[in-house]
């Protein structure tokens, strides 16, 4: 590759450098238009202009705290509560201190939220266990029971089949009459029957076992995933919380004092 020359290099950063400013400039321009909008409550235009101060420059914790502010329009709207979560993630790693107190300040509904969301969370996740329970006894016995009948049909099935093998190979043809042909044809014409109602007896068990696994998973009823929703509302909720406090989701969910410390907030804030 040829060498550049110094004054070449000074030209490309002299470049670099304008190119820089220019975009600088375009991300101020648009930070400044989604404040206006916020303050005019036009939460979907600061979306749109933070989105495209966003493509510009997404280092800038100023960016992510106000889509924070646009997402969850000033913390008394949460319907787009995934992408509020994702804007904190981005604050988290790109803001400063200074940004996430301006945003503590402003978020004290945030703490009666979450520990609103938790109690629906229990009890969804109560009521969702109990329908769990009942169903499964159901399910185990019909497993059991088509394990059973599965059973009732391949023991038979291997009989005469083996009857039949024998039978047919050891003694069809040790006499001139037909009555070990006939005897043979009978027992494998069991074996096929047998057979038959095995297949039938095992898509039933296969059923049946697939019920008792998909009964364990919450995406299988509308309560099920209704829960799995909302508990996905209060983690990100929580991610918020956490961000905006500096606290470690991960060490205080292992200490419960992230719960407490939300649910002492709320309790304050309903005094208030």
């Amino acid at each position: 590759a040829a060498v550049m020359t110094p004054e070449q290099l000074a030209a490309r950063q002299r470049q670099r450098e304008e190119e820089e400013a220019r975009r600088a400039k375009k991300v101020g321009v648009y930070v400044a238009r989604a404040k206006a909008c916020l303050d005019e409550d036009d939460y979907s235009g600061a979306i749109y202009a933070l989105g495209e101060a966003g493509e510009l420059d997404g280092a800038n914790g100023e960016i992510y705290a106000l889509k924070v502010k646009a997402y969850s329009k000033n913390f008394t709207d949460w319907s787009q509560l995934e992408a509020c979560a994702e804007a904190a993630d981005g604050l988290e790693e790109h803001g400063t201190e200074e940004l996430k107190n301006s945003l503590k300040e402003i978020s004290s509904a945030l703490p009666a939220k979450i520990a609103e969301t938790e109690k629906t969370v229990a009890a969804l996740n109560e009521e969702n266990e109990v329908k769990k329970a009942e169903r499964r006894e159901v399910f185990l016995k019909r497993r059991k029971t088509a394990f059973i009948a599965f059973g009732a049909c391949a023991a038979p099935f291997a009989v005469f089949l083996v009857l039949a093998a024998v039978i047919g190979a050891e003694f069809m043809f040790t006499r001139e009459d037909a009555l070990f042909t006939v005897i043979t044809a009978v027992f494998a014409v069991l074996a096929l029957a047998a057979f038959i109602a095995m297949l039938v007896t095992a898509h039933k068990l296969w059923d049946a076992s697939r019920n008792v696994k998909l009964n364990e998973r919450n995406s299988s009823t509308k309560l099920g995933r209704e829960y799995e929703d909302k508990n996905t509302q209060l983690k990100q909720l929580t991610r918020i919380y956490a961000v905006i406090n500096n606290v470690s989701v991960t060490e205080n969910v292992e200490e419960n004092t992230l719960e407490n410390t939300v649910t002492a907030e709320a309790e304050e804030g309903a005094e208030e």
